[in-house]
């Protein structure tokens, strides 16, 4: 890319953390804004668990955007402490911290993430998710006035993440925070992380879906094996969950709904590769995993920035 023409202006590009409670819509905007599925979504908080780059290439700038796990209050297993750590260590070293937070909503949680944004040495930008939900617009000034008084930001912005509304905005007010330089990555990345490491999300995310009200957070997913021949993925992953019974409710009744989701995931799958896939599933047992710190790294939940 050619980034000494005089005649158009520097090129610029940077970090920029997205901070948040779970569920505040961390995910949801940085889909919108590559306009692909990068993160999986869900209603269930935690969802996100993985520290994930997300690359917003332009011709005159290229923003590499965090996506973090929720900061949350949840204690007790490594797997939370483990997330939470992740979500904290994502505003050191960037350019920009983007602090989400939903309009006319601030708990605990919402407390402590702005804690750890504020730690940041990096410029911030408070930005109100879900104003669309809103219908007296003038009740979000006490609300917005009372985050800016409390903490040092630079900026706010109003949006609707999952309705793309007001999102060019804020990439302009980005845009102006970054320092000049040349592109991070080659313009056509959209992330760090391997189609593996995507593959085990996309089925994670049906698992989510359908089991969101009878699984807790104890179930995750590895590739076992990975295979191409010709324009045909084969692909052989392992659902672990902690308990017996949560594997018989992932299988169902005569495998029912282990079928099911395994023709949810191979659809998202052959959408995302752009290839057909023969998906086969196996659900495993490995005891208190979530709180088991060499069974955490097993599965793939250290070193955030490789896969």
């Amino acid at each position: 890319m050619n980034t000494s023409n005089t005649n158009q202006a520097p090129y610029k590009s940077g970090y920029v953390a997205v901070i948040g409670r779970p569920n505040v819509g961390k995910s949801t905007l940085i889909n919108q804004i590559l306009q692909q599925k990068l993160s999986i979504v869900s209603h269930k908080p935690q969802t996100t668990r993985h520290q994930i780059l997300a690359i917003h290439s332009t011709p005159n700038a290229q923003i590499v955007f965090i996506d973090t796990p929720g900061i949350h209050n949840q204690k007790g297993t490594a797997l939370n402490k483990h997330l939470n750590q992740t979500a904290q260590s994502s505003s050191h070293g960037v350019d920009a911290v983007l602090f989400l937070v939903e309009a006319l909503k601030w708990t605990d949680e919402d407390l402590r993430a702005a804690k750890v944004m504020a730690q940041s040495s990096a410029k911030k930008i408070l930005v109100v998710n879900k104003v669309d939900k809103v219908k007296d617009k003038q009740q979000m000034i006490p609300f917005v006035e009372k985050i800016m008084g409390e903490f040092q930001l630079d900026g706010v912005h109003y949006i609707s993440a999952l309705k793309n509304k007001h999102i060019d905005p804020l990439l302009r007010a980005i845009h102006q925070l970054l320092p000049e330089g040349p592109p991070i990555f080659d313009e056509d990345q959209v992330s760090d992380r391997s189609t593996r490491f995507f593959i085990t999300e996309l089925i994670r995310e049906q698992l989510m879906e359908r089991f969101h009200q009878e699984l807790p957070y104890s179930v995750t997913v590895n590739i076992e094996a990975y295979e191409v021949k010709g324009n045909m993925h084969h692909i052989h992953a392992n659902i672990w969950v902690e308990r017996n019974n949560q594997k018989r409710i992932i299988i169902g009744s005569k495998g029912e709904a282990i079928k099911q989701i395994g023709i949810n995931a191979r659809r998202e799958i052959e959408q995302f590769i752009e290839q057909k896939v023969n998906l086969k599933l196996w659900v495993k047992v490995k005891s208190s995993w979530t709180d088991d710190i060499r069974a955490i790294e097993s599965l793939g939940y250290t070193d955030e920035f490789k896969d």
